[in-house]
């Protein structure tokens, strides 16, 4: 999934935001939600040192439970999920903070009553957002890059409530425009694309598409409109097997599990080879693996081996090789 950009909390008058002590926090958690100890530290954990003011009316996490739950109809288990996600709500002002968001939000959208408490349980963390500096702006930008209409950018936060927290800059632009190059998407292809699979946005540029395709075409994959949904939604096993079956480079079966066993990059599992080479380690450094080699390189100067990468040969040669093609 995509990187988020915080989010500016809602601000009311200096000081007014803010939460109990840790132990008053966490006697409340277990009193109204009969949390754990380990779902109280987790809770505690989320909150920074200066969302806690000694100060703040004790009240006032119950408060802001009672109110939130009764906007949104929230069961208890559901009041316990969104509180658990997003502690800092506890130390919010439901009348200052929060209900003014709510309905800025449901406004915006037109959203019903069940459709707004569908996007506060998928992304709880929209309570501390501020519509004005973030959501709106964000909202906005998707709207005119696709085009879309207003049942259609309803739609798609519906069917993809994170898209409220992702950085329109950071992630959502860079990877739309991705995708209408590398996949060849005329604008309204990509915005109908959107629509349909809104989760297409929630997957990484950086781990999952980009790399996808960087291998695919390594393989000699034609990279079109039809593998937009095997670079999106397969997980790495299924996207290997798909390529399996379009690969163009006549890979013999020992050879294709020694592309397999090539230690995977963790953000996405594609091998570190075809992140830096593209075009060649099939032909020179593939069929140097051996299925059954576990040598560990050692060789951490070399641009072509990272340290962690199982390699029966000699780095060196191999990447003087490969910056020649």
């Amino acid at each position: 999934m995509l990187s988020t950009v915080p989010r500016a909390a809602g601000v009311e008058t200096p000081g007014a935001v803010g939460l109990p002590p840790p132990g008053r926090t966490a006697t409340f958690l277990r009193a109204r939600f009969a949390c754990t100890d380990e779902e109280v530290l987790r809770a505690e954990r989320k909150l920074l040192p200066n969302q806690v003011h000694p100060g703040i009316d004790p009240a006032r996490p119950g408060n802001t439970c009672d109110s939130l739950q009764s906007r949104l109809s929230l069961s208890e288990p559901e009041l316990k999920k969104v509180v658990l996600k997003i502690p800092p709500v506890l130390g919010c002002s439901y009348e200052a903070n929060i209900a003014p968001s709510l309905a800025a939000l449901q406004s915006r959208l037109s959203l019903s009553e069940p459709e707004l408490k569908k996007v506060v349980l998928g992304l709880p963390q929209v309570l501390g957002y501020s519509y004005e500096a973030n959501i709106a702006p964000s909202l906005a930008a998707l709207q005119s890059r696709l085009l879309l209409s207003e049942p259609e950018l309803k739609k798609v936060v519906l069917r993809l409530p994170s898209v409220l927290s992702y950085s329109y800059e950071a992630n959502i632009a860079p990877t739309l425009a991705f995708m209408e190059t590398a996949f060849h998407l005329a604008p309204d292809e990509l915005r109908e694309r959107v629509v349909a699979i809104p989760p297409l946005l929630g997957y990484s540029l950086e781990v999952r598409y980009r790399p996808r395709v960087t291998l695919a075409s390594a393989l000699g994959v034609v990279v079109s409109q039809q593998m937009l949904n095997p670079a999106a939604k397969y997980t790495d096993a299924e996207f290997m097997a798909w390529l399996r079956r379009k690969e163009q480079l006549g890979l013999t079966d020992e050879e294709w599990a020694a592309l397999c066993l090539v230690p995977l990059v963790e953000r996405g599992g594609i091998p570190p080879v075809f992140h830096l080479y593209p075009r060649l380690c099939l032909t020179l450094a593939l069929t140097r693996y051996s299925v059954t080699s576990k040598l560990s390189c050692t060789n951490q100067s070399s641009s072509y081996c990272p340290p962690h990468l199982h390699c029966p040969h000699d780095c060196n040669t191999i990447a003087i090789q490969l910056r020649n093609i």
